[in-house]
């Protein structure tokens, strides 16, 4: 199995973002969704706690959506 080391840098910033934005994960995913992503909020919590690999649209998906709800939270 190969490793995705931008994968695994973009997550961690992902991570990082999430956290900072001091979101909740229902409150993230269902923007997500909204949005067009398609992984459920099992696999998003598992993304963001490094146990869980999303496609790279998905992972772009979900920066989107961090950085829209950080956006709105004057983050």
């Amino acid at each position: 199995m190969s490793v995705d080391g931008d994968g695994e840098a973009q997550r961690e910033l992902t991570a990082k973002a999430f956290r900072h934005a001091e979101l909740k994960v229902d409150e993230l995913w269902m923007h997500y969704f909204s949005i067009g992503g398609d992984a459920g909020a099992m696999e998003i919590e598992a993304y963001l706690h490094d146990s869980y690999m999303l496609r790279p649209i998905q992972r772009d998906l979900l920066d989107h959506a961090i950085y829209e709800l950080g956006n709105s939270h004057g983050f």
